[in-house]
């Protein structure tokens, strides 16, 4: 009798273990081996709530306790040494920063003030100790000895890390390692996609994307209770998810991963902006501005369709044509249900199939149209600022997307639901109207005039509640 020969999925199920095997073991020796190096990781890494002054917002920053004195000047030129063989990585050099927190400015004579990536922030005793406290630093002498420890704050104004003085090379060596590892970790992700970026792409250009995520409804509504403890652990710890601010802060109390993925939010930790159109969900507002007729902007230099992403409805699309628009990324550390921007009526609901990408910053910079390809819910309302659609885009492992009035919703062909008189469910700013079971990106659309978004804000994690347009 004849073999029977593996299915085409159960091969890709093969591969893709094999996978994640190698990425758990190639995690764990990096950890040790950083470890070794003196590298403490923050399992929760908390954000760093200070004056708006310190510039700590976009850079992978460096900060120590000491003083802009001689004694420190040693160690600025050490770790200068240290910036100087990051060169091999440009696009990492120029995200690093060195803060030396201190209790005085830095005299006119002072190396501190000719180091271009160096800065000096200085504060009153009480400040400065408050501040040192919540990078997790001595705040008394000595200053800048050989056992100088410095805190890892990333581009999201998280505290990630603690490393020890090392020598340059060393030094150099941990800071590649670290930040190469946290930055998946991080709500304002590199502009530029790595080789590692284009190979995961690659790789889901091949992959069953929908079976896939079809295991993963399945994995992620498992009440297995070790199985399910395992995956909320991990998520806690890889991605620091605050469960002080969740309904249920017990990770244990979550009948499933899902559960505890969808969780809810204690009262009052999203207060909602009265005045302005505010963000729908928590996340990265990757993109926002205004609708240049019928184009968008995806990604830097990347534009696709509005036509498109309303899946060819040109009734639809000509409401908004040079309105405005804005584009959240939601990350697996991020709440993830969806609210309402402004108080509104529903008046059409839309499920359009696709693909399943993932849309993460750097895919989105490799596949073209990729919020137009990928499966979304496109969700219309009317406002008292006109028409405003609330899209929902799906994305690789995202289970499903579920709204509060129809659950679930899944097809395989283009689907329209009409919403009228009695039977239209209204709906106040900051409302629940939808989640997403797993991660994945919100697009807000807007008539023209209605809104002006707040394009100063691109690239800043937003909260649910808080304006992203006027």
């Amino acid at each position: 009798m004849a073999r029977r020969r593996p299915s085409r999925a159960r091969l890709a199920l093969a591969a893709l273990a094999v996978t994640l095997l190698g990425y758990w073991l190639g995690q764990l020796y990096q950890q040790q081996r950083l470890a070794r190096q003196g590298v403490r990781l923050e399992d929760s890494p908390p954000r760093i709530q200070t004056a708006a002054r310190l510039p700590l917002d976009g850079h992978w920053t460096l900060l120590l306790n000491g003083e802009p004195e001689p004694a420190c000047t040693p160690l600025l030129e050490r770790l200068t040494e240290t910036f100087n063989r990051l060169a091999d990585e440009p696009a990492l050099q120029r995200r690093l920063r060195l803060i030396l927190v201190a209790g005085m400015a830095p005299p006119p004579a002072s190396r501190w003030r000719e180091v271009p990536w160096a800065r000096v922030y200085w504060l009153g005793r009480q400040a400065r100790q408050g501040l040192l406290r919540r990078l997790r630093l001595s705040a008394g002498p000595p200053y800048c000895g050989a056992a100088t420890r410095l805190a890892l704050t990333g581009p999201d104004r998280r505290l990630y890390a603690h490393l020890t003085l090392d020598k340059p090379g060393r030094m150099a060596e941990s800071l590649r390692q670290l930040i190469h590892r946290l930055e998946p970790m991080t709500e304002t992700p590199s502009d530029t996609p790595g080789w590692l970026d284009r190979f995961n792409t690659f790789i889901l250009r091949l992959l069953p994307q929908h079976w896939l995520s079809a295991r993963m409804h399945q994995l992620a509504r498992s009440e297995i209770p070790w199985l399910k403890d395992a995956l909320i652990r991990y998520v806690i710890s890889h991605y620091g998810v605050d469960m002080a601010e969740a309904a249920e802060p017990d990770p244990g109390a979550y009948p499933s991963f899902n559960a505890f993925f969808t969780r809810a939010l204690r009262p009052g930790a999203r207060p909602i902006d009265p005045e302005a159109e505010v963000s729908p969900a928590d996340g990265v507002l990757s993109q926002a501005g205004p609708i240049r007729q019928d184009r968008l902007v995806q990604a830097k230099g990347h534009e696709y369709s509005l036509f498109a992403l309303l899946a060819g409805d040109a009734d639809m699309a000509s409401q908004f044509e040079s309105g405005s628009f804005a584009t959240l990324y939601l990350s697996p550390r991020d709440y993830h249900r969806v609210h309402m921007p402004l108080a509104g009526t529903l008046r059409e609901m839309v499920f359009v199939p696709g693909d399943l990408f993932s849309v993460s910053q750097a895919t989105a910079q490799l596949v073209p149209g990729l919020f137009a390809r990928n499966e979304r819910l496109i969700l219309l309302f009317d406002t008292e600022r006109g028409p405003m659609a609330v899209i929902l885009v799906g994305a690789i492992f995202v289970g499903s997307m579920e709204t509060v009035w129809a659950g679930e919703v899944r097809a395989d062909t283009v689907r329209h639901w009409h919403y009228e008189g009695e039977n239209a469910p209204r709906f106040a700013k900051g409302e629940e109207i939808a989640r997403f079971n797993m991660g994945s990106t919100v697009i807000v659309l807007n008539t023209r005039y209605a809104v002006d978004m707040r394009e100063t804000l691109i690239g800043r994690h937003i909260r649910m509640g808080e304006p992203i347009g006027d």
